[in-house]
């Protein structure tokens, strides 16, 4: 399977100034050759057009890069045609590929074959997929390190230390009657303990800049949760209005804070309610509490907490719970006077 031509589109779908379709294997040059109407030279961007060889007809005009194995991204040989951004002759182009012998490549294929063909590691394919979907600079930087093979030489560092600790106990079990220099067994492996402990603290944080901090903003109805989200957003982009229940569903929205990406989820107020659709938010609700990393806990301080605050503070569990104090334009002088922080909604080491 992975020892034939494969092709595929490289860009975004849609119209713009350039789009590629990317080729890799033993045929990539032989398949390019007969589409386009230049020679290709290994390492030189090529201009031409690309024909259709069935009714010689010009596709579009192109740009072509051939680069010859091992020296490229899959250790393969691999073309790269530069068309124009428009839907239709990008996908006339690869499906000529297709016709003259490559297969359509699975997702992510490219860099398997790169995995396969041992130009990079585990760590650093996985590096490359959190470039793609990096949000913010701080992930970049933590994934370009990772392409880098930062992860991959400190893993292989430790592996080394285990194996030579390996080799001199094995050496000293098997050949006993031998004089084998005694060395130090204990301490290399209290590094490599302390190295790894590290190293998933460090993967801890990594996910954090990856994926991002899933935060639910929760609260009985009408206490400002879309409000707090319109603020942390610094748009409008849910409806608030002062009637209760006017978020029926969950909104989900990406904020980059220092360098940290939040997923914003506002939900429905949780309450009991006859409306089925009012109940059926509700329950998406809960299910954004379970998921969460970080809960906002939206209480109005203008009035004394309710059943209803208290339904949902029940909820909340043991998670990570940030009050947050909503409405204090409404407070009087005397209420103002009183108020001191959150309110006492949660235990202290909640």
């Amino acid at each position: 399977m992975y020892q034939d031509t494969i092709a595929a589109i490289s860009t975004p779908i849609g119209e713009g100034g350039i789009r590629i379709v990317r080729l890799s294997g033993q045929d990539a040059c032989s398949i390019a050759t007969k589409l386009f109407d230049k020679r290709l030279s290994d390492r030189r961007l090529s201009y031409g057009h690309i024909i259709d060889p069935g009714i010689c007809e010009v596709v579009d005009e192109v740009l072509v890069a051939y680069m010859a194995a091992p020296h490229t991204y899959t250790r393969e040989d691999i073309v790269e045609i530069n068309c124009h951004g428009g839907i239709v002759p990008l996908q006339r182009i690869l499906g000529l590929t297709l016709k003259l012998g490559a297969r359509l490549a699975e997702p992510g294929e490219f860099t398997l074959r790169a995995f396969l063909n041992g130009r990079i590691d585990l760590s650093q394919a996985e590096s490359v997929l959190d470039i793609v979907q990096a949000r913010t600079q701080a992930s970049l930087r933590l994934a370009v390190q990772g392409l880098g093979g930062r992860l991959s030489g400190q893993i292989r560092s430790i592996r080394n230390d285990l194996l030579s600790v390996l080799a001199y106990l094995t050496a000293r079990i098997d050949f006993p009657e031998d004089e084998v220099e005694e060395q130090d067994a204990l301490e290399p492996i209290k590094k490599a303990h302390f190295e790894l402990d590290e190293l998933i603290a460090g993967a801890d944080v990594g996910i954090v800049y990856r994926q991002g901090v899933r935060t639910a903003i929760v609260g009985r109805p009408n206490v400002g949760k879309s409000s707090l989200l319109n603020r942390l957003l610094r748009e409008n982009r849910a409806i608030v209005i002062p009637i209760p229940g006017t978020t029926r569903d969950t909104l989900e929205e990406v904020v980059n804070l220092e360098g940290v990406t939040f997923v914003l989820i506002d939900t429905a107020g949780i309450t009991h309610s006859e409306d089925v659709i009012e109940t059926l938010g509700v329950e998406r609700s809960r299910k954004a509490i379970e998921q969460a990393a970080l809960v906002l806990l939206v209480t109005d301080i203008s009035e004394p907490l309710n059943a209803a605050d208290f339904e949902v503070i029940e909820l909340l569990d043991s998670r990570a719970v940030l009050v947050v104090g909503n409405k204090c334009d409404l407070l009087s002088f005397s209420q103002e006077s009183r108020v001191r922080g959150p309110p006492p909604l949660l235990k202290a080491d909640s």
